[in-house]
Formats: C-alpha cells, structure tokens, sequence
C-alpha cells in the first residue's frame, strides 16, 4: 500500500522558511550588482578586509595591544562584527567578482563580493520571519509575512548594499525574538542566557543593539512580573555583555574611555543635512514627525493594512496571546526615540528594523482575512493577486529602491513635488550610468563627482570599464573645472555654485523611475557647444 503524504507534512513550517530564504537570497544575489556604491559601503567594507589580512599576517598576535590600535583605532566608531562579515566575503568572493565583472577590482575593495554577506543575512532574516509567523498563525500567515519583507522596496534595497543596516536588522529581530521566546520557556533562566547571545551578536554590530534593554526588560516583567523577572533578565544580560566585550578587542585596553567615546558616537559628529518638505534641516533638527511619516510613505499601502489589520487584532486578543504587542513595542520604541533631538537622516536607514517587526504583523493581519475567506476560492484567490500587487514597487524602482514613496505620498512624482529626498546615499550612480560616462568621455577627461560626502567618493565609484579608458572620477571639489559632472539628486548638499554651474551645462544622460530623474550625466559647453536633449534610460 502506498503511503500518501500530504502537503502539509511536506511543506512544514520550516521548510517554508527554509525556501523563502533561498527565494530571497537568490532574488537579492542575483541583483548585487545593480545599485550603484553607496557612501557607506567602502568605509565598512575596508575595515573588514584589513581585519581579515591583518589575521593572516599576525595570527594570534592580532590581539595584542599595538596590533588593536592599529586595526580599529580608525573605525572604533561602530563594533566589527559586520564589517568582519563583510572582510569575509570581499575577501572569499573577490576572485568570483573578478570572474562575473570581467577582471580584478580597480579601487582594490571587491565592494560587489562584500555586498554578498547582507544579502545572505537578508536571507536569514526572511526565513526567520516566515517561521515565527508560521508557528503563530499558519503556513499562509508566514509566507505573506516574509514576502512583506521582500516586497518592502527600501528593505530589498538595503539588502544589496555591503553596510552594516541589513547586519542589525537581522540581529536585532533575532534577538527580540530569541528572548520572546526564551522567556516563555519552562526553564525561562537557561533560556535567556542562551537568548543573550544573539542580543550579543546585535551589541557587535550596531549601537541600536543597546535599544533592546528596555524592550526585553519590560517584556519579562509583563510576561513574569517583577520578582520573577531579574534572574532571566540577569542571565541574559550576563551573556550579551559578555560576548560585547570579547568580541570586541578594542575595548580590552582602555576599556572604560573607549566606551564612552562609542556611546558618544551618535551624538558627537558633525550635522549631516536633511531634505524634508522642502526644507534642509541639520539631522537633530529635523520634525518630531519625520521618522512617523518615513514609516508610513515607504512601505506598499496594501502590505499597511495588513499590517494594522493585525496590529488590532493583537490588541484585542492580547490577554490569550500578547505576542504581536511585543514587535509593536519595540517599533513604537524606535519612532518615539527618533521624534526626539536623537539625529536621525537617510529615510528609514536609522530605524531599518521596524520593518520585519511590521512584517509580523502583516502576516496576523493576513491570517484573519485568509480565516474570513475560508470557503471561498474566488475570494482567497483576490487575497492571493492583492498580496503580490504589494510587490509592483519593488519591481518598479528597482535598482533604486531607495528611492520608493507609496501611494499615500504620489509614489516618486509626488514627493518630487512635496520637496522630499529623492535619493541619499549614492546608489543612483550605477553601472548604466557611468558606462555612458566612458562612451561620452575622452581618455584623461577631467570628471567629478557631485555630491560627495566621504574623502575619495568619486574614486571608488570607478568601474573596470572607466579604469580601461581611463577616466575617473574626482571629489566635489574638481566640478569647478570637469567638463564631465556625475550628479546624484541628493540636493541638500548641493552648493549653490554647483547649481549655479549646472546650469550652464547640458544634461545628456539620466536615470530615472516614474518620469523623475534620481541621477545625471552633464557635460559643458567648453568642451562640447553641440546642445541637445537629455537623454534618459528605460525605467
């Protein structure tokens, strides 16, 4: 007789979660080199590969005194273990990205290979998020859920980029999660200590892991109350602190001074400047509303109501099942922090992981509306169609996700007109766009950069193509004199000299999404007085 498996027994939670993560990491991996650099990505990923050739070099004299001061006296202002992933991958995958883009890295960094470490850790996060929700509400509530998670435009995005916000996104939601969980646990003590590390793992990658105490503290008191509380508490305290220090051997020497100048890194750094409604605000200046607002206007309208669907039924059921008041806490703690002085700029970046936390919540919403429908194909199959419409804008703006508003905003076009970011971190300079740069340009043209927010932005923009030419790209300051000017949108770093100059010139390329140009290409009538119009790529 045979026996006949049904797919419920084949395709169990885990095993869901187990191919949503693929999904994701195959969708992420097979785009890695879309996106422009991002001003972030060489000053992560250098770090990471001096760690790993200095491992080499010294083995285990890595650890001693003069060896840590040399290694992270230069990038102290964020712990290493993201930007060790990151070392890892440039390192591993350079001979793979020298294979796939047609020969060795210019700049030295293999930013593409590095990029490969979040995308895996964005895999990660997919599949835990499938597998929480599909323990707590169903097999169709996980797989919505982490398909929210993908079809988030600026979430897919951050997944491409070698920084660290994909790393503390991941670990974050693990950590609250593992400590959820811990402290529903029969043996809640031993639990925890074991939660404490993945809130260790947080700690070493972003000051953000720090956030996680009051969520978790408050969390074991409502969950055991108060007395019951201190000693799962302590033992998780106990193991991520721990794991904090000795992952970190920075802090070994000097420990207390060293720790304080981190705390401070947040707070004690020039104003990065803002674009907001029309008006440039230093990043500790920006409105109360700003972090509500990016909240609300990147995230597909369909995958909010969802969301708030289940944000509801949370509240109403918290008595029997309190868990969806957790991840709604702890997003409430990240829009309450960042409508205070806390700087906060880039969109979304700085509060990144509220967005798989609100994928929970989707995946309950979408529960109650599958349980509604039960019965009824039609009505299931249009749950079905609505859930995938949410993932149009990832597909629209993609590579420049970044760039995503919904509807509630009037998607690019409208916050064009509402005088809002465009873009900001540079990934709108792409490949497609610098390409065209080396079929304008002649050898040893004079080009720039513009904006540029780090030292030697514009070098490391270089592309094989522009290094066979040769043309490369120089900082800010040469666009007084280039006849060629890549320009990214981020317009509250734009001087007026530079739009003074602009407009003298002729825009001859430009990438677009949604009849909004994010990028440019201009040349000068000094060097070419043949006028014409732009030209833009396909969306």
């Amino acid at each position: 007789m045979v026996k006949v498996i049904g797919p419920s027994r084949v395709w169990t939670v885990g095993r869901l979660a187990l191919a949503a993560g693929a999904c994701a990491a195959l969708a992420v991996v097979f785009t890695l080199g879309d996106p422009g650099i991002t001003t972030d990505e060489p000053l992560d990923v250098r770090p990471g590969r001096t760690y790993i050739a200095t491992l080499r070099a010294r083995g285990r004299r890595f650890f001693d005194r003069d060896v840590v001061d040399a290694v992270y006296r230069d990038n102290a202002e964020h712990p290493p273990l993201g930007r060790w992933l990151l070392g890892i991958a440039s390192t591993l995958g350079g001979p793979f990205e020298a294979l796939w883009m047609g020969g060795p890295d210019p700049v030295g960094l293999y930013l593409h290979a590095g990029r490969l470490a979040p995308a895996l850790a964005f895999a990660v996060l997919v599949g835990l998020i499938v597998r929480t929700t599909g323990r707590r509400s169903g097999r169709a509530a996980g797989i919505v859920s982490g398909f929210a998670v993908v079809a988030m435009p600026r979430v897919f995005a951050h997944a491409h980029f070698g920084a660290l916000d994909t790393f503390i996104s991941l670990f974050w939601t693990l950590a609250l999660l593992a400590a959820g969980r811990a402290l529903e646990h029969r043996r809640p003590v031993l639990a925890m200590a074991g939660a404490g590390i993945a809130w260790g793992l947080a700690l070493l990658t972003k000051i953000h892991g720090w956030l996680l105490i009051p969520v978790v503290l408050s969390w074991a008191v409502v969950r055991l109350g108060l007395r019951r509380a201190f000693a799962p508490v302590a033992a998780w305290a106990a193991t991520g602190l721990a794991l904090f220090v000795l992952g970190w051997p920075w802090l070994w020497y000097d420990s207390l001074a060293r720790l304080k100048a981190f705390w401070g890194t947040g707070v004690d750094r020039p104003a990065i400047r803002v674009l907001y409604f029309g008006q440039v605000f230093a990043d500790r200046d920006v409105p109360w509303h700003y972090p509500w607002f990016y909240f609300a206007a990147t995230v597909p309208v369909g995958l909010h109501a969802l969301g708030l669907l289940g944000l509801w039924r949370g509240w109403h059921d918290r008595r029997s099942d309190p868990f969806p008041l957790l991840p709604a806490g702890a997003i409430a703690l990240f829009l309450v922090l960042f409508s205070t002085r806390v700087p906060v700029y880039d969109g979304e970046r700085l509060f990144l992981q509220v967005f798989p936390l609100w994928a929970l919540l989707i995946g309950q919403g979408f529960a109650i509306a599958w349980l509604w429908a039960d019965g009824r194909r039609r009505l299931r199959a249009g749950l079905v169609a609505f859930v995938l419409a949410q993932g149009f804008g990832v597909v629209a703006t993609h590579p420049f996700g970044l760039s995503y508003y919904n509807l509630l905003v009037g998607g690019l076009p409208g916050a064009e007109r509402l005088g809002l970011e465009l873009t900001y971190w540079g990934d709108a300079v792409d490949r497609v766009l610098l390409d065209h740069l080396v079929r304008e340009a002649h050898p040893d043209d004079p080009a720039a950069l513009v904006p540029t927010l780090s030292p030697g932005q514009g070098a490391v923009s270089t592309t094989r193509a522009m290094i066979r030419l040769p043309v490369v790209l120089r900082d800010e300051d040469a666009a007084r004199r280039a006849r060629w000017v890549v320009v990214s949108r981020r317009t509250a770093y734009w001087r007026p000299e530079w739009q003074a100059r602009l407009s003298q010139g002729r825009r001859i390329f430009s990438r677009s999404r949604q009849g909004v140009w994010i990028s440019g290409l201009w040349e000068f009538p000094s060097s070419k007085e043949s006028e014409g119009p732009a030209r833009e790529s396909p969306p």
